[in-house]
């Protein structure tokens, strides 16, 4: 039975009065009165993290026992940047009260921040074993399946939590995600209209709703929505990209040019101005290649073959088998990423090296275990600063980043052992030698200018056959496989 006084300030925190049952805590505490637990379920409730580390950690030191404590200690903690120590104080209290939904709970968000989610996914399953259908911890396992690119998975999850729980905000932005990098756009719109009707206020919910409608192809309307929604960096930066489909380029780089004033250093920003200014520099930054992929790698897999049917790992080895040249044991794939065209490519008695500047896409790479070494670097830094040779280099989907391929020419022949081939593919320019779209910020190639290019480097026997790389927008991006040898 908790003291007569601490029952009043629990009244006055269930009703609501803040101000009051704070008060009445801290006078608690002041005559030993123990109300560590409700003061800072009261604080974080009032997102003052900070706070509630300098409440709970010495209590937590000396009181280790208090699952409660811990639980809402690690909170903290992971809310004020001190992620390292909420995984350490979550384990701890994980392993001293294992049958404790909430501290499983703890430990997979602290694990999740950190990047592990696959640690973060046994956590809330173990939560889920000790208190089936816990609404948050399904929230939080859907979020695990998501980072770990099981999307199909999540949003069967968060169909089940959207139907028991119809108001849960969250939930619905989620789902809508999901459905997003699954191709889903129709089905993610719903979603986003359901949050919207949720909150009509809430800008985060109100541009998600208008970035749905630019996917789901309603581009007049997603440009409406996202010119009510200014304050908002982000909104500038989809206001560009929806222009851009609408092809008002004009428009597009005026909203680049807010989006700019607001983040000055944001490399995507930088890239897209570049190729609405019609410049052409020597390659894409590498800064926007790490960021985007970073970003991007959880879900590279699912949204490039499942939704935009990627087709470049699949083709690659018959065209490679087609021309002779898939008998090489020593392969160098430039540009990696999650290591699809090496797993297309692993065979008995083959090493597999690969480079890739995004540390993400490396470490799905990893764990397909079908490399010998990773390396993550600018693809013309390593080629130039190792002395490494191989019998077949493959860039898949690489050189849409690079406008000028003849100095990588050059170190790619540098690099193979005499009679060693070189295939790539790229995205076919439809004029120039070179172009950088505005709408993709990717660089096309004309075919024949990099067979000359190929040639004055070194290589011959230089074969060609057209494909479709990928869907974009619901059309197919023309692009060409090479094949080359170094003579």
């Amino acid at each position: 039975m908790a003291h007569p006084r601490l029952e009043s300030c629990l009244a006055l925190h269930r009703a609501d009065r803040l101000v009051e049952a704070e008060a009445g805590y801290r006078a608690c505490l002041a005559d030993g009165i123990d109300a560590h637990l409700p003061l800072s379920a009261l604080l974080l409730q009032q997102g003052r993290h900070d706070e509630v580390v300098a409440l709970l950690e010495p209590q937590v030191a000396t009181h280790g026992d208090n699952a409660n404590l811990a639980i809402n200690l690690s909170i903290a903690l992971r809310k004020s940047g001190r992620n390292d120590d909420a995984l350490r104080v979550a384990r701890q209290t994980t392993a001293q009260a294992p049958g404790h939904p909430a501290a499983w709970n703890a430990q997979g968000l602290a694990a999740l921040e950190s990047g592990d989610a696959e640690t973060a996914l046994h956590a809330f399953e173990q939560g889920l074993r000790l208190a089936p259908g816990q609404l948050a911890l399904d929230l939080h396992r859907s979020k695990a399946l998501r980072h770990l690119a099981r999307h199909a998975e999540a949003v069967q999850v968060l169909q089940r939590l959207v139907a028991s729980a119809p108001d849960m905000l969250e939930a619905w932005r989620d789902l809508a995600t999901a459905q997003t990098a699954l191709g889903q756009y129709q089905a993610a719109l719903k979603s986003a209209e359901r949050a919207m009707r949720l909150a009509p206020s809430d800008a985060e919910v109100s541009l998600q709703h208008a970035v749905a409608l630019l996917h789901a192809g309603q581009t007049r309307v997603a440009i409406q929505r996202l010119e009510q929604l200014q304050a908002d960096p982000q909104a500038w930066v989809w206001l560009a990209q929806a222009r851009l489909r609408d092809n008002d380029i004009e428009g597009a780089r005026a909203a680049y040019e807010h989006a700019a004033a607001r983040d000055p250093d944001d490399p995507f920003i930088r890239h897209f101005m570049a190729a609405l200014g019609g410049e052409l520099p020597e390659q894409v930054e590498a800064d926007y290649i790490r960021k985007l992929f970073d970003d991007f790698a959880a879900r590279f897999e699912s949204t490039l073959v499942d939704a935009l049917a990627y087709s470049a790992p699949k083709l690659l080895p018959r065209f490679l088998a087609a021309h002779g040249a898939d008998d090489a044991n020593r392969i160098l794939d430039l540009g990696c990423g999650t290591g699809l065209v090496g797993a297309a490519l692993a065979a008995a008695g083959r090493t597999i090296d690969g480079v890739d500047l995004s540390e993400r896409m490396l470490a799905h790479a990893r764990a397909k275990g079908v490399y010998r070494e990773l390396h993550a670097a600018e693809l013309l830094q390593f080629l130039n600063g190792t002395r490494l040779c191989w019998d077949l280099v493959i860039a898949a989907d690489v050189f849409v980043y690079v406008a000028h391929l003849a100095p990588v020419f050059a170190a790619i022949h540098s690099r193979l052992e005499p009679g060693g081939w070189f295939a790539f593919s790229i995205e076919c320019s439809d004029g120039p030698d070179t172009q950088l779209l505005p709408q993709t910020g990717r660089y096309r190639h004309s075919p024949e200018a990099l067979v000359r290019e190929l040639a004055a480097a070194g290589f011959d026997q230089v074969q060609r056959e057209t494909l479709t790389l990928r869907m974009e927008m619901g059309k197919p991006v023309a692009g060409e496989l090479l094949l080359a040898r170094r003579g």
